[in-house]
């Protein structure tokens, strides 16, 4: 939220440059321990509520839960995709000016994982109420 805060307030492509330059790389391998960890406690709490076992029933999928679970692990994946589309354009053009087409891609890609983050949360938060 830093960094897509910082892209807004800063207006000059000079101090985005500098900010971004300086900032983007550290962001990048911080964001990466988190999504890491964001799937390693996802894998745990399938095993913690015994659901590796279940997942896969048509019983499961159809319900409730199940709907929300499927479509949280989606998001997931997606930002998955996003971050590693983000990572691959910012580390293949780190040091020069990116091109129109990197520009675009990697601000949308930008945009999607900030979007997505909020509706994990939002999944979450729903989820959590059948696993009490």
């Amino acid at each position: 939220m830093l960094l897509f805060g910082m892209g807004i307030y800063f207006k000059d492509p000079k101090v985005q440059n500098v900010i971004y330059s300086h900032i983007g790389p550290f962001y990048g391998y911080f964001q990466l321990i988190w999504l890491t960890l964001l799937i390693i406690t996802g894998l745990l709490l399938l095993n913690q509520h015994n659901l590796y076992s279940i997942i896969l029933s048509e019983e499961f999928k159809n319900s409730q839960f199940g709907i929300l679970l499927y479509r949280k692990l989606l998001i997931v994946l997606l930002v998955v995709i996003a971050t590693a589309i983000h990572m691959y354009i910012s580390l293949k053009a780190h040091g020069r000016e990116r091109t129109k087409k990197e520009k675009i891609t990697s601000r949308a890609s930008s945009m999607f994982i900030f979007l997505f983050n909020f509706s994990i949360i939002w999944y979450a938060i729903n989820i959590s109420q059948y696993l009490n």
